[in-house]
Formats: structure tokens, sequence, C-alpha cells
């Protein structure tokens, strides 16, 4: 997984949600500095977050990894 590919899906889906950093943070529990980072590709979110995080941003899990829509 690329992760400055990996932030970029973050930051659209994001995005076309009309949400900020700090929405997106608070719904996750956690500051707005974190999701810049993971837009930024500086780090990935922890393992425990990638469903919540999956869930609102309207993907799979797979599809978060992989940036790609499931076949």
């Amino acid at each position: 997984m690329e992760k400055y590919q990996f932030g970029e899906f973050i930051y659209q889906k994001r995005k076309q949600l009309h949400l900020t950093q700090d929405e997106l943070g608070r719904k996750l529990g956690v500051t707005n500095k974190a999701v810049s980072k993971w837009e930024t590709g500086e780090t990935f979110p922890d393992i425990q977050l990638l469903a919540p995080l999956a869930k609102e941003l309207n993907v799979t899990v797979d599809e978060l990894l992989t940036q790609q829509k499931p076949l």
C-alpha cells in the first residue's frame, strides 16, 4: 500500500462528503492533525480505525486499502 496514494484517497473521499479534517477526526475520536498526517502520507491510521474510517467515507475496508472499487 503506497502511503501517498492512500492519503490522497482519504482526502478525496473526505472532500466528496464535504467534511473537514476536524469533523472526520471527531467522528473517529482522533485529532484533525492525525487526519492531516494520514492525508499527507506521514502516517497510517491505527488498524482499529480502518473499519470506522471506511464507514465514515462510505467505502469498504477493501476499497480503502486498495483505493479501488471491488470487482
